[in-house]
């Protein structure tokens, strides 16, 4: 009698029964379902969902592909008064019908209408692996703005109205008008209301306008409780020098932006939401751009009637004064003339008066300096300083310097004139030969006797004695080879911390990226759009500041980032995609959970491809 062998009966898990059977039942819906798409007729259905709309709302244009989920290609035709997104938005459906497997696939594109009236989307063509489908017309109405459409219009207008009352800039100048290449002192001061809840100012104010030009801006002066409006405002001011660079009537404008805090997306500075909650700012923050009103200002050309001919500029109103610092000297001594030019105008813009050498003087380069205002330069005392060498002996007059200037008050030229300085110069000590020639006995020398008055007696006793007469070089010098490794010792500690800091600083942005996109994918996981945006942007803008050295990521807006995209070398396509992202992003942020139906597998496959891509 023989014995069967025993055969081991291997008992599995649960879990791994259960995950071996979603398993097969994935792959025999992916295999039935590629079976109904070749069995199934290819067919297009185009619509717009709503087909009539207001020209203040939008609208989606669907495209129904049935019998198959491949994904197509082709390009919507362009519609003037429509702009049609290039992202759409895909599903994929597989089911029975009457007992027949159907599949279909829709993509949804966001449209906004620029005008009213009716529009229609001619058909198109779609290829579908190496078929081709035909998109049937779409029509679209756009109606004028209904009552609530001009309400919220209003409500709007009333709402940047009041914004432009909570943070604006204001412009003083002196006068309505300046002189071509004249500096005026002006002031910008930004209006910042008590209850607006601002963290920090961006930046500085940024001119706008090529035909002006202004000094530098630095710490603003600040005061409180300054009431216009009805309201309490922090004033910001920032004294400036102004400078006129060609004529003609020229817009000049001025612009900054301030960030601010915002308790959720809907309350927005737009949406006015700190107007009416004293306990505003415990919330994220905003970036808020405040530009001020354009001002015309009238350039005046300088007259050619009555400009003297030693004119080189100088637009103000000056007092001039010049001093010597000795009246008497030795020949081939130096002289200091002080040329001082005092009030107020182009300081900056002013050359030195011109002093031309002579047989009796040489005048060496000015040097310049300046008492007073060293921002704006506008008022103060600028310093001419020039060397005289007297040539020859006697008695030199070191002649008036004369200084031709327009001033724009009384809008003529005008000219001052300083004192003649006169000079002694002095012939000098004569010197003669210590060691006379020899003469033989009984010659009669044709030279006269050398007298002895001048004739004076030097040091006798002697100095510090020296081996040798030639002293060390500089390399030979132990002490000198000491005091050179300090600053190579602190060069080379510099260079080791900034190289620390350096490869920290990548180390940390690569974690923050890393984590992000473990944010993004956890996100598809829990079916979080609002968190797989946010966390799309927050890398974005890091990947972006990284990649165009951009010291602040975080305050990144889209268009600075499509800006900042358009600057690499990276094509119109990724913009565009980029684009649509961030206009998603926009969307999920103040739209709520509108968007929350996306399908955010599609969404995150996107947004990653787009990550690699970057240039």
């Amino acid at each position: 009698m023989v014995k069967k062998p025993l055969r081991a009966r291997v008992s599995l898990p649960l879990p791994v029964r259960a995950l071996l059977l979603a398993a097969w039942t994935v792959l025999g819906l992916y295999l039935h379902s590629g079976l109904m798409a070749q069995n199934q007729a290819l067919r297009a259905e185009a619509s717009f969902s709503p087909p009539s709309i207001t020209v203040s709302n939008g609208t989606t244009y669907k495209v129904v592909l049935f019998g198959t989920q491949e994904n197509p290609q082709g390009a919507i035709p362009s519609i003037p008064g429509l702009t049609i997104s290039n992202n759409p938005q895909v599903f994929r459906t597989a089911s029975f019908r009457n007992g027949t497997p159907s599949v279909k696939m829709e993509m949804s594109f966001q449209v906004k209408p620029l005008k009213q009236g009716t529009f229609i989307l001619p058909s198109w063509d779609l290829k579908v692996g190496s078929k081709t489908l035909r998109v049937p017309e779409a029509s679209l109405q756009v109606l004028a703005p209904s009552e609530q459409d001009l309400i919220r219009r209003e409500r709007e207008k009333q709402q940047r109205e009041d914004l432009k009352q909570a943070a604006f800039i204001e412009f003083d100048a002196p006068r309505p008008f300046l002189f071509e290449g004249e500096t005026i002192f002006a002031t910008i001061s930004l209006f910042l209301w008590d209850r607006l809840p601002v963290t920090r100012i961006e930046q500085a104010p940024v001119k706008i306008g090529d035909s002006f030009s202004m000094t530098e801006l630095r710490q603003p002066n600040e005061k409180r409780n300054v009431r216009r409006n009805g309201k309490s405002y922090t004033v910001f001011s920032w004294p400036i020098g102004l400078t006129a660079a060609m004529a003609g009537d020229h817009d000049l404008s001025f612009k900054t932006s301030i960030r601010i805090r915002a308790n959720n997306p809907r309350n927005s500075p737009f949406n006015s939401p700190f107007f009416n909650d004293p306990f505003f700012g415990f919330g994220r923050e905003e970036s808020l751009e405040i530009l001020g009103p354009k001002q015309t200002i009238e350039v005046r050309a300088l007259p050619m009637k009555g400009r003297p001919a030693g004119f080189q500029g100088a637009i103000g109103s000056f007092t001039s004064l010049s001093s010597i610092d000795v009246d008497r000297v030795s020949l081939g001594d130096p002289v200091r003339l002080t040329f001082e030019l005092s009030g107020t105008g182009n300081f900056s813009a002013i050359p030195a008066p011109e002093i031309s050498s002579d047989k009796q003087l040489k005048v060496g380069p000015p040097a310049f300096s300046f008492e007073g205002n060293q921002l704006t330069k506008h008022e103060g005392k600028q310093s001419f300083e020039y060397i005289l060498t007297p040539l020859s002996a006697g008695l030199v007059e070191i002649p008036a310097i004369k200084f031709s200037y327009f001033d724009p008050l009384e809008q003529r030229f005008l000219s001052t004139r300083t004192s003649a300085h006169p000079l002694r110069v002095d012939p000098g000590e004569n010197w003669n030969s210590a060691n006379p020639q020899p003469t033989v006995e009984g010659e009669v020398s044709n030279e006269a006797a050398v007298p002895t008055v001048d004739l004076f007696q030097t040091e006798s006793d002697p100095g510090e004695w020296f081996p040798a007469l030639q002293r060390k070089t500089l390399l030979e010098n132990t002490n000198f080879w000491l005091l050179q490794l300090i600053p190579l010792v602190g060069f080379c500690s510099l260079s080791f911390l900034g190289f620390r800091r350096k490869t920290a600083g990548i180390e940390k942005q690569r974690q923050k990226e890393n984590a992000l996109l473990r944010q993004m994918k956890d996100s598809v996981g829990f079916k979080d759009a609002p968190a797989l945006l946010r966390a799309f942007r927050d890398i974005l803008r890091l990947r972006i500041a990284s990649l165009r050295k951009h010291p602040n990521p975080s305050s990144l807006s889209s268009e600075e980032i499509l800006s900042l995209l358009r600057l690499g070398n990276n094509s119109e396509e990724i913009i565009q995609e980029a684009r649509e992202l961030l206009r998603s992003c926009d969307d999920q942020e103040f739209a709520g959970n509108e968007l929350a139906r996306q399908p955010l597998e599609s969404l995150y496959q996107t947004s990653h491809g787009l990550l690699k891509k970057l240039k």
